[in-house]
């Protein structure tokens, strides 16, 4: 405790108070700089009065009034003011500490340190008297080894820099004053509301508990006066539980959404995803890096507002690539250039050197995977990233990611199906190449038997123009990529007879039966009649030659009906309800492309019609085809 109501007492008192002043205008003048102008003013003023304040209530304890003195002890006064001051020098010399920019091993740190050390250990202890009364013998030691390496600490920094002065540059930046003198104001409110608390202790229990106090607390203030990182996330957590936002996120998100899904005439949606994301900071333009597949590399697919391009690819394992996917963190790369402990083994990415004006970069993330990263230029000089923009960005670049996943997958399904058509038309021309190439073989064979009679000649020529007739059109049809052909009236009896005469050359030679040679339909004649003859084949190939093929046309309820039957061996149901309609599963093996039964029940669906399978195991097979007959007039 220090003692008071003496000469003793009040010498101690004033060596304290010289001490504590040294100390503090040491602080002081460091925080002015050269020119003294970096402190803000109302600081150097507001810390002015409270030391006059403080003193004239010590010199006030000199004339005491009687009333005031059983409420206020003199030694209660001299240690508050003590105290006081003691937060006020501490909150300097930390502001000094975490702002001024100038290098951690200077000399100038070190007399830093030395005065939180005089300072912050003088406060300990007056903390302590306050709450008990009376001093432990190891806070006075650890008092006393304070200041020895204070001392230590001064005599490093002058030999280190034997022309040391007081005219060091300080940034202007560097007025960030508030958080810390409400720190140290919270911290001796909190003590001194506590007096009478420890008071009411015995004198043991005072010292033993407050000494734990006092440590526990200012270990906790040290904490947030020298954490920079601390000082944020207290500031962060102000400002959005106490504060009122700069943005109305309800605004922002339609904003948004109005973005990206009301499409403006010549903006695709990556265009749009871009400006979407840079209205929310205000960016003038951007840039944006896709990839398709897990595996590929980024590339730049769009830009907003900037005729710059890049061609460099980006890989996912670029270190600031990689930092944005693991952290989910915006790259802010002014802030790299600041404060380059904040990105560690980050530096500014080589594949930005082309836009010099880049500021952020924001990742996209979809499906806790980056899918991409739009880079926005800088709005202006003085534009700084808080926790506002960061919470917005990050949160829109998850919605952009998800538009944009879905633009990529909508983009990969239209090439399937493209695809898709491509492979079934060539499969579908494929078969129909199959089949004359059938016929023709069937021709040759029967050449060698048969060249020397006329009718066989005449019948092998008009084969062969019906065989170039069908293969031009099925080249036609396979340049145009369209699997439909034009429709046109025809009557269903003049298609039958192409289709049975295309199978006549085959046993059993199939028979037609025309019940109404009149009915008539709109469709493709030659579509239809490929798939006739599709099903006649496949019933001579069922059938023993001995057996028979019948084909019949008929008018049943307003619709042309068109039936091959045949006698052969017949399918089961199992195999009508789960094969024979599948494409590409053939029971012929290597001969056969299972699309067959496939295209027909496919063309004859498509025309509006119905397709009817009805067969029995070593009985035989019927297949009704019906179609819309053609209206009159």
């Amino acid at each position: 405790m220090i003692p008071t109501g003496s000469s003793i007492g009040g010498l101690s008192m004033l060596v304290e108070l010289l001490l504590l002043f040294t100390w503090y205008l040491l602080i002081e003048r460091l925080l002015r700089g050269p020119y003294l102008q970096s402190m803000p003013e109302q600081v150097r003023r507001g810390a002015r009065w409270i030391w006059a304040l403080v003193l004239l209530a010590c010199v006030a304890t000199l004339f005491p009034l009687q009333e005031v003195a059983r409420v206020f002890p003199d030694a209660d006064v001299y240690l508050v003011a003590l105290l006081i001051l003691d937060l006020l020098a501490l909150a300097l010399a930390a502001q000094f500490f975490g702002e001024a920019t100038i290098d951690r091993e200077s000399s100038l740190k070190l007399i830093c340190l030395a005065a939180v050390l005089v300072v912050g250990s003088q406060a300990v202890m007056t903390t302590v008297s306050l709450l008990s009364l009376q001093v432990p013998p190891w806070l006075m030691l650890l008092r006393v080894v304070s200041m020895i390496v204070a001392l230590a600490l001064v005599v490093a920094a002058w030999r280190r820099n034997p022309q040391w002065s007081l005219a060091a540059f300080i940034s202007p930046r560097a007025r960030a004053y508030a958080s810390k003198l409400m720190a140290v104001g919270a911290q001796l409110v909190v003590i001194l509301a506590l007096i009478p608390v420890f008071h009411s202790f015995s004198s043991n229990t005072a010292a033993y508990s407050g000494s734990i106090f006092a440590l526990a607390s200012f270990s906790v203030l040290f904490l947030f006066l020298f954490s920079e990182r601390l000082r944020a996330q207290l500031r962060v957590f102000i400002s959005k539980h106490f504060l009122p936002f700069r943005y109305d996120y309800r605004e922002e998100w339609l904003r948004l959404i109005d973005t990206l899904a009301q499409p403006v005439e010549d903006m695709p949606l990556p265009e749009r995803a871009v400006q979407s994301i840079a209205q929310i900071v205000s960016s003038p333009a951007g840039v944006l890096w896709l990839r398709r597949n897990s595996g590929e590399p980024f590339h730049c697919v769009a830009g907003w507002n900037t005729e710059g391009w890049s061609d460099v690819s980006v890989d996912a394992s670029d270190p600031a690539v990689r930092f944005m996917a693991e952290r989910n963190w915006i790259l802010d790369t002014a802030e790299l250039n600041r404060r380059p402990d904040l990105y560690p083994g980050i530096e500014r990415p080589q594949w930005l050197e082309q836009f010099p004006d880049a500021l952020l970069i924001v990742p996209l993330i979809s499906n806790e995977a980056l899918l991409g990263f739009v880079v926005l230029f800088q709005s202006s000089s003085s534009f700084r990233l808080r926790f506002e923009e960061i919470d917005l960005l990050r949160t829109s670049g998850r919605q952009v990611a998800a538009y944009l996943a879905q633009y990529l997958a909508d983009q990969q399904l239209s090439e399937a199906k493209q695809f898709e058509a491509f492979n079934r038309l060539t499969a579908f021309v494929m078969h129909d190449l199959k089949n004359l190439i059938a016929q023709q073989s069937l021709m040759v064979r029967n050449a060698a038997k048969h060249k020397g009679n006329p009718a066989f000649f005449e019948d092998a020529m008009a084969t062969i123009d019906n065989s170039v007739g069908r293969m031009n059109k099925l080249l036609a049809q396979l340049q145009s990529g369209k699997t439909d052909r034009p429709r046109r009236s025809v009557k269903v009896a003049d298609i039958v007879r192409d289709a049975v005469d295309r199978c006549k050359n085959r046993s059993p030679v199939p028979r037609f039966k025309d019940k109404d040679s009149s009915v008539e339909i709109r469709v493709d004649q030659e579509g239809l009649a490929s798939v006739l003859a599709h099903m006649i084949r496949n019933a001579q190939e069922a059938t023993p030659d001995d057996g028979h093929v019948m084909i019949s046309v008929d008018t049943v309820a307003a619709q042309a009906q068109v039936v091959v039957e045949d006698n052969g061996s017949g399918m089961d149901a199992a195999f009508i309800r789960d094969r024979l309609f599948r494409p590409f599963d053939s029971t012929k093996g290597s001969q056969g492309m299972g699309i067959g039964a496939y295209q027909a029940r496919s063309f004859v669906l498509a025309a509006g019609g119905s397709f009817e399978v009805e067969s029995e195991q070593s009985i035989g097979t019927r297949i009704t085809i019906r179609m819309p007959i053609k209206e009159v007039g």
